[in-house]
């Protein structure tokens, strides 16, 4: 599947929204491939963690606190083998995302079918990030549970290829990207992640993406080794081109093999903060030929660059005010008729 069309635009996941249906009518009304809202100010549960932990062996839902965690002193062992079982079989209904937790996915659902978009976007919560903030009851991250963790991932995987399944009833073409924040930390003192383990568990996701024939990206939105993305089978690379985009061209070897092996570079260069107020479309434009004309610099392609770029907010919204959210929506869609004249 290739993606028709350069500088188009699409949004991360989260919106500010309480209303789900509203946040639809926004999402088509704002970006050229829909997607499903997060609305994390809804309720607590469409939380980037708590969205996706359905079927979670060992699962605790405090709802009065907001917080969950894993208790692993129980025995697991029938709860893990469900997650592999239904992997099998094909059976993945059992391990979907309910309403109380996606109200914004049924929604949308509902919506495309009236509209009949050619692309549509969803998105999971990537292993690293849900490895990272999902803790057992000693608070200790599970990703450094070896019990647990390849369970985990699976579940990840369910939860994306369940979607593509919904989603393809409206859409022949489905974008999931794989949401990893906690990627900017990799590489610290703080997380003990082997690089190829990393790699091994986005790419686990990736190839379940891919059999269904759908697209997947992986969205972070720090600094990062960007050769270990690069290094993962992912369709696109979304980063925030606001405030990074410089770290990128540290990395040109490693971007430029991924552009030619058919990458897209999805440029979250439209800032989702208060930065906006002082931001123009145009303004936004100068800072994108810039960063363009800078990989220009190191060799790569620049027709290549171009027509493999797609364009972003630099991250969810779902914490910001819908003001501020229609105000970085419509400078993305001004930024990308600007973007179109590039050559």
């Amino acid at each position: 599947m290739k993606i028709d069309g350069k500088f188009i635009t699409l949004g991360i996941g989260s919106l500010p929204h309480i209303d789900a249906d509203k946040s639809v009518e926004e999402v088509f009304k704002g970006f050229d491939i829909p997607f499903w809202p997060q609305l994390p100010k809804r309720d607590f549960k469409e939380n980037m963690y708590v969205q996706f932990s359905q079927g979670l062996p060992g699962l605790v839902v405090d709802e009065k606190k907001r917080t969950i965690h894993i208790d692993s002193s129980r025995d697991l062992s029938e709860e893990i083998a469900g997650i592999y079982e239904a992997h099998i079989s094909g059976n993945l209904g059992q391990f979907g995302i309910t309403k109380a937790y996606a109200e914004g996915f049924y929604a949308f659902i509902k919506a495309a079918e009236k509209h009949k978009p050619a692309y549509i976007k969803g998105h999971v919560t990537g292993p690293v990030s849900f490895g990272l903030g999902v803790t057992d009851e000693k608070g200790r991250s599970i990703i450094y549970n070896d019990g647990i963790k390849e369970a985990f991932v699976k579940l990840l995987e369910i939860k994306a290829l369940w979607q593509i399944d919904k989603l393809k009833e409206t859409a022949g073409n489905i974008i999931i990207f794989i949401d990893e924040p906690y990627l900017a930390s990799f590489g610290s003192s703080f997380v003990n992640i082997k690089r190829e383990d990393v790699i091994s568990m986005l790419d686990s996701i990736i190839d379940g993406i891919h059999s269904k024939g759908a697209k997947a990206g992986i969205h972070c939105c720090g600094n990062t080794d960007w050769s270990v993305i690069t290094g993962t089978k992912a369709d696109i690379i979304n980063f925030d081109a606001y405030l990074y985009a410089d770290t990128i061209a540290l990395y040109s070897k490693d971007i430029e093999g991924f552009l030619k092996r058919g990458g897209y570079l999805a440029w979250g260069i439209v800032p989702t903060s208060e930065a906006i107020l002082e931001e123009t479309g145009d303004s936004l434009f100068k800072k994108l030929s810039s960063h363009i004309d800078n990989l220009e610099k190191k060799n790569i392609d620049r027709n290549l660059i171009i027509s493999n770029s797609l364009l972003t907010p630099s991250c969810g919204m779902g914490t910001l005010s819908e003001e501020l959210t229609r105000d970085i929506v419509a400078k993305l869609s001004e930024l990308a008729k600007l973007s179109k004249t590039l050559n």
